[in-house]
């Protein structure tokens, strides 16, 4: 149990520091699902759509859940500090000694990169969470209408997609 705990802290530190817009759930997926097993991919999927559905960057969430499911308290505990205080450090950081680093242009094309690398990452993890297998019609109209209304929509909170998806797949699934 310890060296999970172990794992875990050590893992959702460095997935804090190397993730950048959304990269997290991928290196969660790669850790915790395919390494480790100590979560399926249909936690993972749940506890995406729950941190996507909530305040708050999702990889918060995730640390937190795989920690529940590790050790209960102790493990909510551990997972929660491993990815919270990078993060919490390195903009104390940041505020102190680099904000003016970022007015570089070079440094705003290495974000700009990083963002959208980060974008491609957050699709390979959307498509490895997804069992073909268990796809219909129904699952592919819901993703594809979700898709679109995101994209036609960008000032919808999120949250109403989730649930109308949620409803959909309750009632059509």
């Amino acid at each position: 149990m310890t060296a999970h705990l172990v794992y875990l802290f050590c893992n959702a530190l460095l997935i804090s520091l190397v993730s950048f817009g959304g990269g997290s759930q991928a290196l969660f997926y790669q850790t915790m699902v395919l390494q480790k097993h100590f979560i399926s991919s249909s936690d993972l999927s749940a506890i995406l759509a729950f941190g996507y559905a909530t305040p708050g960057p999702a990889v918060f969430g995730t640390a937190t859940f795989v920690g529940y499911h590790l050790a209960g308290l102790p493990g909510v505990i551990v997972g929660s500090v491993g990815v919270f205080l990078a993060p919490c450090v390195l903009a104390l950081v940041a505020a102190r000694y680099i904000s003016h680093w970022l007015e570089n242009p070079h440094a705003k094309l290495f974000v700009k990169g990083v963002g959208l690398a980060a974008a491609g990452v957050v699709a390979a993890t959307a498509i490895g969470v997804t069992s073909p297998a268990a796809l219909n019609l129904w699952h592919i109209c819901i993703t594809l209408g979700a898709l679109f209304v995101m994209l036609h929509w960008k000032k919808l909170n999120p949250l109403v997609v989730l649930l109308v998806g949620g409803a959909l797949g309750f009632v059509f699934g």
